[in-house]
């Protein structure tokens, strides 16, 4: 299946990642830029105490207005997303039998978190605990993978705000393999974080339980172990430090270019909403080259392997 053909593909992912860091963006940029215009239209002075308040409120908002735009819009489109993959995959035409009820989760082979095209799931589907097997049907993929070849499960270290289960398997006569799973059962990230610990639970009561064999699963091939195309959540693109300099640099320039003036005639709470909205911009300046030098190197990568193929 070609990735157009996709729900999940790597323009969606891609599309996601920059709502979401564009919504993000506005929601740290807005108090500041809101501020400044209540204190133009009526404090213009800038002088007492209403404006050292406007001000300490734009401050406050900024932050609390990120981390709540960002915990809302993480997911958003995720009931679309489910709705779609559901469909594509045939989830209410008895794919799944009665009485195993699937979770709609985001998997990613490997151990380490790893990114695709700014997101952490690698794909998106539906998983159940199929009598003595998890079985696993998804944009991309479909697997098994029986419980004997479990070898823990255990939670792992939220990483950019996203708790995930670690499950460690052995294929015959192999072994180091893993695969991690977040539940996608929400709309939000804290609803996320709760419904994949609810879900680590169930997964606990079924390796628990006596086996199964009443009810058994189709063969459908184990779990994919190919990385390609991720990325750590941590890694930075080459080059990234030089032009990182360069901006944190042309940042604090234009900040105080900017609030010189301001504070030359005592508008002092003009000047730190004015310094603020300058380094929201400068942030965003700074987000965005580095996805697009992200995405430049990944499209290197892709045509090199192309070439020697």
């Amino acid at each position: 299946m070609t990735g157009s053909e996709r729900v999940f593909g790597a323009e969606v992912r891609r599309r996601y990642n920059m709502l979401l860091a564009l919504a993000t963006i506005v929601a740290a940029g807005a108090p500041f830029g809101l501020g400044l215009l209540v204190l133009a239209l009526f404090w213009p002075e800038g002088s007492g105490p209403i404006p050292a308040l406007v001000t300490c409120v734009a401050i406050v908002l900024a932050p609390v207005g990120t981390w709540l735009v960002h915990n809302r819009m993480a997911l958003a489109g995720n009931a679309t997303l489910r709705r779609r993959v559901g469909e594509r995959i045939g989830a209410d035409d008895d794919l799944f039998p009665a009485g195993v009820e699937p979770v709609f989760v985001g998997f990613s082979p490997g151990e380490a978190q790893l990114v695709w095209d700014g997101d952490t799931d690698r794909d998106i589907g539906f998983l159940a605990a199929w009598g003595d097997s998890l079985v696993y049907y998804g944009d991309e993929f479909a697997w098994y993978l029986p419980r004997d070849r479990i070898d823990t499960i255990e939670p792992l270290q939220p990483v950019a705000g996203i708790s995930r289960i670690l499950v460690r398997w052995h294929a015959p006569r192999e072994s180091n393999r893993a695969l991690t799973l977040v539940s996608r059962e929400a709309t939000d990230l804290r609803g996320a974080r709760r419904a994949t610990w609810e879900l680590l639970q169930q997964l606990y009561a079924w390796v628990a339980r006596p086996a199964e064999t009443a009810q058994a699963p189709p063969k459908l091939g184990m779990p994919p172990t190919d990385l390609a195309g991720g990325r750590p959540v941590d890694a930075v693109p080459g080059g990234s430090c030089a032009v990182l300099l360069a901006l944190i640099t042309a940042t604090a320039v234009a900040a105080w270019q900017v609030t010189q003036p301001l504070v030359r005639v005592e508008k002092y709470s003009h000047a730190v909403l004015a310094a603020g909205g300058v380094f929201v911009l400068g942030f965003a300046a700074v987000s965005a080259v580095l996805r697009l030098l992200q995405w430049a190197e990944e499209r290197d990568e892709a045509d090199e392997a192309t070439s020697w193929q």
